[in-house]
């Protein structure tokens, strides 16, 4: 079912993507060291990657890194400990693997990971390697730091002496490309990246999800929706999933933004949260390019400041994923959080 805002599992419910997923079964049958899947947020990663590893017909571990205390190697060990013990639901094998590993711990069904030991996750990643299983990172850009550092060296590792496949999901290309940096040094790595459904691509998803449940939706509403949401599958399906329960009308796109504003909001303040004094710049300068001011000379302008220091605003914002630079001109990358900023904030 298209409409279920759960990561997918299964190919018939993730619309398209068969290219990608042909892709990533070939890097795994070729036992490729490292795969990364990009992409902004909430155009499927984590759903793309499930679907592929279910069909790979290999044992995997899928470990979620999002909003990691980057200090924190307990919170490390226990993310990978979650990961392992949701796995051991379909490959219980994986317990077996483990059972001799120093700092593992089985307890029935599940396993516990000791945290105070530094070679740990050494020890587990290299008993999983051994055996051929997947080892999946979903959003491993959140991981700065020492938590970083610690995990960008056992993936380098394991790329010199391992013998199965890492694969890396990232929303934010700055981050993660700086975190391939440390893990790569010329290391070759191989890319699979998401991009956003077109205007016929968003519409025939919309009507295939709304056939899933025997509703024809009228195609005024199609037409607004796909170009308030700008081809972005996950808040398709949040639309899909609130006109489901509401019906078709205009309030149920609005209801959808305003809903969705403070996920986007949140990410937002996390990412301001570590700008210090530079917070309000910030902010002034994404009202700015949400109201349409859009260019270089224009930003400078409203700003007020040099080229150096508009250039590194728009940098970091650039890699943070919320806005791109297109034909000249900047633009918001998530439609939802240009409705917050333009809301909100006008």
């Amino acid at each position: 079912m298209y409409f279920d805002d759960r990561p997918k599992e299964r190919r018939e419910d993730l619309y398209d993507r068969g290219r990608e997923i042909k892709d990533i079964l070939s890097l795994i049958d070729e036992n490729r060291p490292l795969i990364v899947i990009t992409g902004i947020r909430r155009l499927g990663k984590t759903s793309l990657l499930r679907v592929a590893l279910n069909e790979a017909g290999r044992e995997y571990v899928i470990v979620d890194l999002r909003g990691i205390n980057p200090r924190s190697k307990r919170d490390l060990i226990l993310r990978f400990q979650y990961g392992i013990n949701e796995s051991l639901r379909k490959f219980s094998r994986i317990r077996d693997y483990l059972k001799f590993v120093e700092g593992v711990e089985i307890a029935g069904l599940r396993v516990k990971l000791s945290w105070k030991s530094p070679e740990t996750l050494y020890e587990v990643l290299s008993s999983l390697q051994e055996r051929g299983v997947v080892i999946a990172i979903d959003e491993v850009q959140d991981a700065r730091g020492p938590v970083g550092k610690e995990l960008a060296s056992a993936i380098a590792h394991f790329y010199d002496y391992g013998s199965s496949t890492f694969i890396l999901t990232g929303s934010q290309v700055g981050p993660l490309y700086d975190f391939l940096g440390v893990v790569l040094y010329g290391r070759v790595w191989h890319e699979v990246k998401l991009e956003r459904f077109s205007r016929e691509e968003s519409i025939e998803f919309l009507k295939l999800g709304f056939s899933q449940v025997n509703l024809t939706p009228p195609g005024w509403f199609l037409e607004e929706a796909v170009e308030t949401l700008d081809g972005i599958v996950g808040w398709l399906v949040k639309l899909g999933v609130i006109a489901m329960r509401e019906g078709f009308t205009r309030q149920v796109i609005t209801r959808m933004l305003e809903e969705s504003s403070k996920l986007v909001l949140e990410e937002l303040n996390s990412f301001l949260a570590k700008r210090g004094r530079a917070r309000e710049k910030y902010m002034e300068l994404l009202r700015a390019i949400a109201q349409g001011k859009d260019t270089w000379d224009e930003l400078k302008e409203t700003l007020g400041v040099g080229d150096s220091s508009l250039a590194k605003l728009l940098d970091n914002l650039a890699k943070a994923s919320f806005i791109e630079k297109v034909g000249g001109r900047y633009r918001i990358q998530d439609p939802v959080l240009k409705f917050s900023l333009l809301s909100r904030w006008p």
